[in-house]
């Protein structure tokens, strides 16, 4: 049996049935061989993760190459070149960040900086939007609650017989999922699974039966088929919804029972690493993202951790930028090491923050909100390097190459490339790449070139 569609859910609501009771319907080996497959078409998957705040670029990607990064400029912040991680000679990688500099040895890390978009705003809201629906200009774009990667999955039509094509694993869901096609939003696997609980299943409720009006979310989603677009809407997220729940059910998805290969292990409360809860709930969604992009037919999750706006008291080591940079590090390295085995060859993860911070720290012992940061893209296929910050692609003064007077790093390639790139020779979309990305193929310059990210 196929997902449940409009058709067949509006079938069952006549049965009166509370979700938890559709189990022995759809409980079947097609659907568990649907859910574990990698469906059809192209194999590929990729996890992307937002660190929301706006990332100081230049204390993550140090560029020691350039005479203006100083105690001068950053008093409190300059990092001793002896405590960072050389990547190239030029630039190097944070003092928290040695779990990324393995990663980047193994030769499957991207280190990206530079990275922006043409007329940069500085507004959280505005840039993150931005990012997130990936327009090629900030005319309106804040206005848009229509994500890149809902449009990637639209677009596909292989990925319509997906159970869960593409899934966000955070707090709330994130703009790139948000979109025309209903993907599915959890916190964790197991807030999201349908459990035995009483207070679950009132929620689910039952569908409208005998005349009657139904109950709970099966009562709401089983609507007449001819009302609004709204009631169409609601209707066809609560399909996703319910065929995405009972699957998981199903097919024994469960984060409690999962075991991550290769040693590979993402903190909580029992780990000696010492991140707080914060930092503990981000490496359980990061992990629950994971096992869905090996043990079921998911192709795109997304993940996000925050707290990078750093005015104040920003840190070195034991500062909250290092706090969250040691933990960025340390996903990659577990996602890496519990993938490699199965899906590293065909995943990509990319990191990405909506802009970078003033080259030179504030009165605060911190930075406020700049222009161009930087991001990270790893996996088994990519061409592991460093762009846009050696001695050919960065001059002395450059920290200080744009603003009246010049107080940010400038962009040298936008963000849309990077997403292009990955949408083109990852993803397998070229062909969609407009409907992805709306406007891409009349985006000019240089830096709408791709950086050759992909082997």
């Amino acid at each position: 049996m196929a997902p449940l569609n409009r058709r067949g859910f509006l079938r069952l609501g006549g049965t009166g049935l509370a979700l938890g009771a559709l189990s022995p319907i759809l409980g079947n080996p097609f659907l568990y061989s649907r859910l574990h497959g990698q469906g059809p078409g192209n194999p590929k998957k990729l996890l992307v993760i937002f660190m929301r705040g706006g990332n100081d670029g230049i204390n993550t990607v140090i560029p020691f190459g350039d005479n203006a990064y100083n105690t001068t400029n950053r008093p409190s912040l300059f990092v001793n070149p002896a405590q960072a991680h050389d990547l190239n000679g030029f630039a190097a990688l944070h003092p928290s960040m040695q779990l990324m500099k393995d990663v980047y040895t193994t030769g499957d890390l991207a280190v990206m900086h530079r990275i922006a978009y043409d007329n940069q705003s500085r507004s959280h809201f505005t840039s993150q939007q931005l990012w997130e629906n990936a327009m090629p200009s900030i005319s309106g774009a804040s206005e848009i609650e229509e994500g890149w990667l809902n449009r990637f999955v639209d677009s596909d039509p292989a990925l319509a017989n997906h159970v869960i094509p593409a899934v966000s694993v955070s707090n709330n869901m994130q703009v790139a999922f948000r979109g025309d096609r209903a993907l599915i939003h959890m916190r964790t696997i197991d807030s999201y699974r349908l459990g035995s609980d009483p207070i679950d299943l009132k929620m689910i409720g039952a569908a409208p039966s005998g005349g009657g009006t139904g109950s709970g979310l099966l009562g709401v989603y089983s609507r007449d088929p001819d009302a609004t677009d709204y009631d169409e809407r609601v209707r066809d997220t609560g399909v996703a919804m319910a065929s995405s729940l009972d699957a998981l059910e199903v097919a024994g998805i469960d984060e409690t029972t999962y075991v991550p290969d290769n040693g590979a292990f993402y903190p909580d409360s029992t780990s000696p690493d010492n991140f707080d809860g914060r930092m503990q709930t981000f490496f359980r969604q990061v992990k629950n993202a994971v096992q869905l992009l090996k043990e079921t037919d998911c192709r795109v999750a997304g993940v996000e951790l925050g707290s990078f706006d750093t005015h104040s008291n920003q840190g070195i080591l034991g500062g909250s930028q290092g706090e969250n940079l040691r933990g960025i590090s340390r996903a990659f390295h577990s996602i890496r090491l519990d993938t490699l085995n199965n899906i590293w060859p065909d995943t990509v993860v990319l990191a990405v923050s909506e802009f970078g911070r003033t080259s030179a720290e504030n009165g605060s012992a911190g930075t406020d909100h700049g222009e161009a940061s930087c991001a990270f893209c790893a996996g088994g296929a990519i061409n592991g390097a460093v762009y846009n910050c050696d001695s050919s692609t960065w001059a002395n003064g450059d920290m200080f190459s744009v603003g009246n007077p010049p107080r940010y790093v400038a962009q040298k390639t936008s963000f849309l490339s990077i997403y292009a790139e990955i949408v083109d020779r990852h993803l397998g979309a070229a062909t969609a790449l407009d409907t992805v990305i709306p406007g891409w193929s009349g985006l000019s310059g240089p830096q709408h070139q791709y950086l050759d990210l992909l082997l």
